[in-house]
């Protein structure tokens, strides 16, 4: 299902281009549009019935965008009347995903869709940055009888709408004008996305990269947890030190940087050290959390139900770890 949806992102930015364009010639009544708006908005278009926001990774981060078929389609009966356009929500908290985890699975988003498409839309503009990619209706014709009800221009620009300081303001435009500008166009939104992800993930790292946490905390530790499988278990390994800080299973090993929040030590993913693993495809890497009792540390996180062969429980702190040294 998760790398279904990751190739419903790319195959839906083609769709929503290719799939609903016309190549015959307009009538003179097709041309027939309203001039351009001033000083567009898109709240009325944010929430609209049966085009909900769907989960979706990039390759630094997570966000939600509209349903893939075509995007949000020109539809005045149905309250759009602005145009084509396709919305992304990019949480403004690097951590979002961590908070709300308990509507939070790698192999399942349906709760965590459901209750995104819950929130209002003051609530969207409080969690989320909002990116807008915008075709306006004059660069559209009517095509009843293909699959798509409204075709995009041979010729046609898209615009992209932030909403910031209480407004929507444009950031860019693209103009099509060929089969070879339509790539470029899909390249030029994926691109957008990726940087943007790529920016908050920056920003957090950076947020916490000279914190600093109590030397009891520079240790190895180990957990050995038993599987169902008889004569096998799972054992991870977690390096803990002043050069450097990581996971190892041996189906993966994770960059991880440390945060000290009284007795508790967060780690949180950066980046992944091998490359051609299953595991990778899932790009929403869960943190581990270290909590230190007296002379024992505890260690869970939710990637251990990744494993769903462990059959070793957790305490209520979570897993007591090893020290190696």
């Amino acid at each position: 299902m998760k790398r279904l949806k990751e190739y419903c992102l790319l195959f839906f930015f083609v769709l929503s281009i290719i799939g609903c364009k016309d190549k015959k010639v307009e009538s003179k009544e097709q041309k027939n549009y309203q001039k351009e708006k001033n000083n567009l908005n898109f709240d009325k278009v944010l929430k609209m019935s049966k085009h909900e926001y769907m989960y979706d990774t990039s390759k630094y981060g997570s966000f939600f965008t509209t349903s893939y078929d075509y995007g949000v389609l020109y539809a005045p009966e149905n309250g759009n009347d602005l145009g084509n356009l396709v919305t992304f929500l990019i949480p403004k908290d690097f951590l979002f995903f961590e908070k709300y985890s308990k509507y939070f699975s790698e192999d399942d988003s349906e709760k965590l869709e459901a209750y995104v498409n819950k929130l209002s839309i003051e609530e969207y503009k409080k969690v989320f940055d909002i990116y807008v990619f915008f075709i306006d209706k004059k660069f559209l014709i009517p095509t009843p009888h293909a699959d798509c009800s409204i075709s995009v221009k041979e010729k046609y620009k898209t615009d992209l709408y932030h909403y910031k300081n209480n407004s929507w303001e444009k950031m860019d435009s693209f103009e099509v004008d060929s089969d070879e500008k339509v790539n470029e166009e899909m390249h030029w939104k994926i691109n957008f996305v990726e940087k943007k992800t790529k920016d908050l993930q920056k920003t957090f790292f950076n947020s916490i990269a000279k914190s600093k946490i109590e030397d009891s905390w520079y240790r190895d530790y180990i957990l050995s947890l038993d599987s169902y499988e008889s004569n096998y278990n799972y054992t991870y390994y977690i390096k803990v030190s002043k050069d450097s800080c990581y996971f190892v299973e041996r189906d993966f090993k994770d960059l991880l940087v440390p945060v000290q929040k009284g007795d508790t030590l967060f780690l949180y993913h950066r980046k992944n050290l091998l490359e051609d693993k299953e595991y990778i495809n899932s790009k929403h890497i869960p943190e581990v959390k270290i909590v230190k009792l007296k002379d024992k540390y505890y260690v869970n996180s939710p990637i251990f139900n990744l494993k769903e062969s462990i059959t070793t429980k957790p305490l209520k702190y979570g897993f007591i770890s090893d020290e190696i040294n």
